[in-house]
């Protein structure tokens, strides 16, 4: 297996995605990193973002993400993230419903919104519609 990738994503509450891949690309702060088969050692810090795979033969699925670390080694990638979830399994109107409630709470601030859960919550939302349109385009 030493032209795969073995990632596993973990949260606290428990493995979300453990596959071997061909390829994968992680969200990093304003950008994405590529990760191939005998990459150098890497920590790093993830960010709310899509994770995306790509297998030998093609295939390509996207995992949604939350804040965390990645860590590269030996062709072993782990990410310990806050939230994890496959693009397949994402309800997309839940998720679009979820980013405008978030945009609407950072539009009409008041005294008692926390700005910071908001955008957060706005951001994971993103993440999520992200996740699950790349679902539905590598069926």
């Amino acid at each position: 297996m030493a032209d795969k990738i073995h990632i596993q994503i973990l949260t606290s509450g428990g493995t979300v995605f453990d596959d071997h891949v061909a390829e994968l690309n992680v969200p990093v702060d304003g950008a994405s990193i590529g990760i191939l088969a005998n990459h150098a050692p890497l920590l790093g810090a993830v960010t709310d973002g899509v994770v995306r795979c790509t297998y030998s033969d093609g295939r390509e699925t996207g995992i949604a993400v939350g804040i965390g670390v990645l860590n590269v080694v030996d062709n072993e990638v782990t990410l310990l993230v806050r939230a994890a979830e496959k693009g397949e399994d994402i309800d997309l109107a839940r998720a679009e419903a979820a980013e405008r409630r978030a945009r609407e709470r950072l539009a009409h601030r008041t005294a008692d919104i926390d700005v910071a859960r908001a955008e957060a919550a706005l951001h994971r939302a993103i993440a999520r519609q992200d996740a699950a349109r790349f679902a539905r385009k590598h069926r």
